[in-house]
Formats: structure tokens, sequence, C-alpha cells
């Protein structure tokens, strides 16, 4: 898998676990809003600063010599 899409996948379901926390328990704050973009937002931010870059694979440096 490629890192960019581990990390939309990561941000996607941060997302739509907040989403779905904020539904079942009724945020109707400005405050409750902050907090649950928050919730959903930290935890990509957090997956995208320590993910290390992939190395490249034998077949990727193979098709990048052959093309």
């Amino acid at each position: 898998m490629k890192t960019p899409f581990i990390n939309a996948t990561v941000a996607v379901l941060s997302v739509l676990a907040a989403g779905a926390l904020g539904m079942l328990a009724p945020v109707t704050t400005p405050t409750g809003w902050f907090i649950l973009a928050a919730a959903a937002t930290a935890p990509p931010l957090v997956f995208m600063h320590y993910w290390k870059q992939l190395d490249q694979t034998m077949s990727e440096a193979i098709r990048e010599v052959t093309q």
C-alpha cells in the first residue's frame, strides 16, 4: 500500500468516527463542535507526522530503471 492511501484512509475513518460520535451524543454547542472537530483531525495529523516513508521495493526499483 502507498502511504497517501493509508493516510487518507485513517483521516476518513477518524472523521466518520467523530461524526458518528457527534450524532450519538448530540452536540449542540459551538464548543462541543470545536472539540469534535479537534478529535476528528488530531489522529490523522499525528499519524502523518510519525509515519515513516516506506522503502522502495525491488519491483519498484526495476520498474524505475526500465522506464
